[in-house]
């Protein structure tokens, strides 16, 4: 079950540039549900020089640059 959610939950930024995030949680029930794999991980990594202002998962693929 996917409780936790992040808007937007990717993108690409130019140098200085900053961001808002927006963290949501379902509704569930304390104490009766395993929370023990909630988390919420931000990675980031600088982009190729040249490339398109568009976000592509394979940057984070592999050992980085």
């Amino acid at each position: 079950m996917r409780r936790l959610g992040v808007n937007p939950a990717c993108g690409v930024l130019d140098p200085k540039e900053c961001t808002l995030m927006a963290v949501s949680c379902d509704a569930f029930q304390y104490g009766q549900e395993d929370t023990s794999n909630d988390r919420i991980t931000i990675e980031w990594t600088n982009t190729p020089d040249g490339a398109a202002k568009q976000f592509r998962r394979e940057w984070f693929q592999g050992d980085g640059m």
